[in-house]
């Protein structure tokens, strides 16, 4: 004769047959016992070894060394030591015969170098100095071009940074996803564990038949088999994650919960993007200047002391000093001045088109996705009615089995379908933290 079971034990099988008792994705990460990651922790180590933003932190010191340099050229004095000693010497016939003179004393008939020219050689012994006179501007124009470079080369680190926070934040998401998808699959095969050992009890009192059991094998095969793909997936993803932030770390491990808000809409801000344009605009602004000194007076004081004489014996006497000053100032070269200029204002303007267009592609970007993150929203919603009515449906089919009036696999397939409803749900979460992630690398 078979025996009843008590009346709170086939409502604890139901309750375990309507998926109430899943473990959340909480607890399950609570129970691992992996070490557990934040985002944060990720973006500070890819801005931390990114080669991009190391080589434009190095271009900046670059260019800081090259104004210095630059400032030295125009307003320091440059003092050079040189020293020449050239022989030319000749062969005399004056007085008969073949005779060398390496230093000639007037000699007509010979062969050599003509002594008007050369006069026997070149001996110099010399300390010079030169220094640009009231050179400052020019030091300051030349200069200039490097001090935008390195504001360019800062916003180029900002742009970097803000690239690499964006793709780090975005394999982030992913790798949320492939974990939380593991998650529920593990929640969803405790379930059918137990359920299988509430099935198999029935099956041996004739409640339930053998083909019941094996419907809920085959179910518990199908959701191992998507956990080893979603586990890999898992794996493979952190790895890349670990590979983006430059992290030489092969460990599983856990990652925090993001949660991201949209940051408020830049508005008429100048945006992140286009700050390069403009100080490129500027660059070419400090590049028409240096271009327009060429067309200033340049004055330049010299000197020098010490030996220079062409007759070897006249040596002693020939040390002394000389000093003077150079101008150099153009006066005519073909307008190119105005023409420099007109090119100047032609390269502006292209910056400037620039410009507007990325602010202009970047709003509309912005405006699209905050329609998709409305059209998410609405997906959301119909998916929660959906839930709710699988709840129903799972709870009227719980009075049907107390009473032995529905079939197991009728309840199955309507528990998988409710659990397929509930990952798209946790799909279009993260399709939303990405949009999010999306809208705000364009609203920089």
């Amino acid at each position: 004769m078979q025996t009843k079971q008590p009346e709170d034990s086939k409502l604890r099988v139901v309750l375990l047959l309507t998926g109430l008792y899943l473990v959340s994705p909480v607890s399950v990460l609570a129970q691992s016992g992996q070490p557990q990651r934040a985002l944060d922790f990720y973006l500070e180590n890819a801005r931390q070894t990114s080669p991009l933003v190391r080589d434009n932190q190095n271009q900046l010191q670059a260019n800081a060394f090259e104004a210095q340099r630059l400032q030295a050229l125009y307003t320091k004095p440059l003092v050079q030591v040189t020293g020449n000693a050239q022989f030319s010497p000749i062969f005399s016939t004056d007085k008969g015969g073949f005779h060398p003179e390496l230093n000639s004393s007037g000699a007509t008939n010979y062969f050599g170098y003509d002594l008007a020219v050369s006069n026997g050689g070149l001996y110099q012994g010399l300390v010079s100095a030169t220094q640009p006179i009231s050179n400052l501007f020019r030091a300051k124009a030349f200069a200039a071009p490097f001090v935008l470079a390195s504001q360019v080369g800062q916003t180029v680190i900002r742009l970097g940074q803000h690239d690499v926070e964006k793709i780090v934040t975005d394999q982030y998401i992913l790798c949320l996803q492939d974990r939380l998808q593991v998650q529920y699959t593990d929640s969803l095969l405790r379930v059918l564990r137990e359920q299988r050992q509430i099935v198999q009890k029935f099956v041996e009192s004739s409640l339930l038949k053998q083909s019941d059991l094996t419907l809920v094998d085959i179910e518990a095969q199908t959701q191992q088999n998507l956990r080893v793909g979603y586990q890999t997936a898992y794996r493979r993803d952190v790895l890349e994650l670990n590979a983006l932030s430059g992290i030489a770390d092969t460990t599983l491990v856990n990652l925090a919960p993001l949660n991201l808000v949209m940051a408020p809409d830049i508005g008429s801000v100048p945006s992140g993007f286009t700050q390069r344009y403009a100080l490129d605009s500027v660059a070419l602004t400090a590049q028409q200047t240096i271009f327009d000194l060429r067309y200033r007076p340049q004055w330049i004081a010299f000197g020098n002391a010490g030996l220079n004489t062409s007759y070897i014996p006249d040596i002693p006497r020939r040390f002394g000093f000389s000093a003077g000053v150079s101008l150099v100032w153009t006066l005519f070269d073909g307008h190119q001045k105005r023409i420099n200029a007109q090119r100047t204002s032609i390269l502006q303007q292209s910056l400037g088109n620039y410009r507007r267009f990325i602010d202009t592609q970047n709003g509309v970007r912005r405006e699209r996705i905050r329609g998709e993150l409305r059209g998410l929203d609405e997906r959301l919603a119909v998916f929660r009615q959906q839930i709710a009515g699988y709840e129903a449906v799972l709870a009227s089919y719980r009075r049907e089995l107390l009473q032995g009036q529905l079939s197991i696999i009728n309840y199955i397939t309507v528990l998988k379908n409710m659990v397929a409803v509930r990952r798209d749900a946790l799909l279009i979460q993260s399709n939303r933290q990405l949009l999010v992630n999306a809208y705000n690398y364009y609203n920089w």
